[in-house]
């Protein structure tokens, strides 16, 4: 059991990307559980899912005959599990909190619903945001994705406002400085809102995290060893987790990359600062997903694009000479691009599998993508964010299904909706899509015609046809009878219509995401209609998880550079495209707040032009380091004269990029 005033061993391991931190934390787990820890005494927090079942793997294939609980989890699952089994202390400490078993989490679509219902009829703030030339759901993403922020940092509500108006410091604006300072008046409302329903958006549990139950002796008493392998999203959060484990714990063990794109892909600044001051941290530096060349290289592009830079991690001691970039370019974006296909395309005549290519660009242009996939006559894999439902055919399909099956809400579909319907649930081209839906609508009755009303069974297929009458037949006796449900109907829709029909693992996924949103909407806001459910649908709100994890190494990848090192990626050739765009290293306001103010880092001055600058500088040479420490034989830079408005590409990060690499190029 843990006592406060014990000695605890902390340790400290930094590394660049692929430098073998993941199986320094999984060996000092088995160290531990070789001395006789007991498992369920010790918890290892990782970035994601996907990380996490890969630690259990390696740790189970190789011990599996260890007794007890593995606990290997993201901060947020483990966050999340212990306001759970201190529910009754933080009830106590929360009077307005229902009486009931557990919390329930707000997810993000839930998060933006609430905010976009309640925040609109404040009295002061009720129209202020008309103005900042966002569209309405734009508006309850980047309010949620303060809340977020802030709380993962330890800030409250009240606190979000001061900073931003303060940083922002433009008082010739003040339309904008209203904005930024009804932020917090919008948070507070959401809080006021979530707590008596007993439901925690993420900031909000960070937050009552730190503030109710890290001072809980009861919490340590369970945890003895602590092991955290590169979760960097939440610093204010994990920094208190460390300062509140000195004393109580046995031992911490801290893993982090150095460099990165964004503050949650690289050691964050004041962690580093506690590294330094209670441990002397061991610089892995044996194994790399980049070639040790390729990394020496990244160490000096970064060096370049930001005077301040300084990688602690000792440079590989191979002086195997660095392959050098190439440089492509073309005076439109599309001419680069086929310069650049006709790179890969002797790559691939070389030999090189298309796996083993990378393109890197900060804007997935459908251009690019459908002009790769043609020319290369193979699919790509797009590493976009995941989409809003509502952007998905299926989705809107479903939600068709839905109308015809509750007529009480009155929604009854056009006839381009019907055919969408009609040509994913029942497998059938647009064409015979189009015919079976004009015969079959009734526009008039608002209702769909039986099988008789089609003039044309043998053009739209026989076999579909009869199909047509089972699901037809099957959505009048639902709006016959007392409504399910939304999360049930769409599940008997799926298990007694579609499952023959949906074989796509990605369909079947994005269809139990839907039910999912639904169930978790019934669960989270009971006192809300299910048509209000359908509302955030189709207002654009994007659900908490994603509905497919590709298997990225069968393809190539084209991605975003932050998302492609926070996916892990590495490739033996990557492509550096479109580096005239600002967009690889965006400024950091957003029209309502900004993320480096809302950190603890932030030094509480102006974030002017030259601070933001500043700040792109940094996180680029992080970036750019980063990339070049997970490929492993050579970097393609391409640019173009005018960008995809036709404007002379003038940009000051693009010169910076191409003055970083100047002497290296080989044109």
């Amino acid at each position: 059991m843990a006592e406060l005033g014990r000695q605890t061993q902390i340790q400290g391991v930094l590394g660049w990307a692929g430098s073998g931190l993941t199986e320094a934390c999984v060996d000092r787990y088995r160290q531990l559980i070789q001395q006789g820890v007991e498992r369920q005494r010790i918890v290892m927090l990782v970035r994601n899912q996907p990380q996490a079942r890969g630690v259990r793997h390696r740790i189970l294939s190789t011990e599996s005959a260890w007794i007890g609980p593995l606990r290997v989890e993201t901060i947020l699952g483990f966050v999340s599990r212990q306001l759970r089994e201190f529910w009754s202390e933080v009830r106590r400490q929360i009077p307005e909190l229902p009486k009931q078993f557990e919390p329930l989490l707000l997810g993000k679509d839930l998060t933006q619903f609430l905010l976009s219902k309640h925040c609109p009829t404040c009295p002061r703030h009720g129209e202020i945001f008309k103005l900042s030339g966002l569209k309405e759901y734009q508006i309850w993403d980047q309010l949620s994705s303060a809340a977020y922020i802030a709380g993962s940092a330890g800030l409250t509500p009240e606190q979000i406002s001061p900073r931003l108006v303060q940083a922002w410091g433009d008082l010739e604006r003040p339309e904008r400085v209203d904005q930024l300072g009804a932020v917090s008046c919008c948070l507070e409302r959401l809080r006021q809102v979530q707590l008596p329903l007993g439901a925690f958006e993420y900031g909000t549990l960070y937050q009552v995290f730190q503030e109710m139950i890290l001072p809980l002796e009861a919490f340590w008493q369970d945890l003895d060893h602590l092991i955290v392998d590169q979760a960097e999203e939440n610093p204010g959060v994990m920094l208190s987790l460390y300062e509140a484990g000195i004393g109580r714990l046995e031992s911490l063990f801290l893993a982090y990359t150095w460099g990165g794109g964004e503050s949650f892909t690289g050691v964050p600044d004041r962690i580093y600062d506690f590294l330094q001051r209670w441990t002397r941290p061991e610089f892995l530096t044996h194994t790399w997903k980049g070639a040790p060349a390729l990394v020496r290289l990244g160490d000096q592009i970064a060096a370049e694009v930001d005077p301040e830079w300084r990688c602690p991690i000792p440079m590989p001691e191979d002086l195997t000479p660095w392959p050098l970039p190439q440089l492509l370019e073309g005076e439109t974006q599309m001419e680069a691009v086929e310069q650049m296909v006709l790179q890969i395309e002797s790559l691939q005549a070389q030999g090189v599998d298309l796996p083993q290519i990378a393109i890197i660009a900060p804007r997935l242009d459908p251009g690019l993508v459908l002009t790769v996939e043609e020319r290369l006559g193979t699919q790509v894999l797009p590493m976009r964010p995941f989409p809003s439902l509502i952007k998905y055919p299926l989705v809107r399909a479903l939600l068709t299904a839905v109308d015809l099956g509750y007529p009480q809400w009155q929604r009854f579909p056009t006839l381009s909706e019907l055919r969408v319907m009609l040509s994913l649930l029942l497998d059938l081209d647009l064409v015979r899509a189009e015919l079976l839906a004009e015969d079959v609508l009734d526009p008039v009755g608002r209702r769909l015609r039986s099988l008789e009303a089609v003039r044309f069974p043998e053009r739209v297929g026989f076999a579909a046809v009869q199909h047509y009458q089972v699901l037809v037949d099957w959505l009048r006796s639902h709006a016959e009878s007392d409504p399910l449900p939304l999360d049930q109907f769409l599940s008997r829709l799926y298990s007694e219509i579609l499952a023959p029909v949906l074989r796509s693992m990605e369909d079947q996924a994005l269809v139990q995401t839907l039910i999912e949103t639904a169930r978790s909407f019934r669960q989270t806001l009971p006192d809300y209609p299910a048509w209000e459910c359908l509302r955030m649908i189709r207002s654009g709100q994007i659900p908490n998880r994603s509905v497919w994890e590709p298997e990225y190494e069968r393809f190539l990848v084209i991605a975003p550079p932050v998302a492609y090192v926070n996916q892990g990626l590495s490739a033996d050739y990557q492509f550096w495209f479109d580096i005239s765009n600002p967009l690889w290293s965006r400024t950091l306001w957003r029209p309502l707040y900004n993320p480096e103010v809302l950190t603890p880092e932030w030094d509480s001055k102006i974030f002017g032009e030259a601070e933001d600058l500043r700040s792109r500088s940094r996180r680029l040479a992080r970036t750019l380091f980063n990339l070049c420490c997970r490929t492993r034989r050579g970097i393609t830079l391409v640019r173009s004269g005018y960008n995809f408005r036709g404007e002379e590409n003038m940009e000051i990060l693009d010169q910076m990029i191409l003055s970083a690499c100047l002497s290296q190029l080989m044109v």
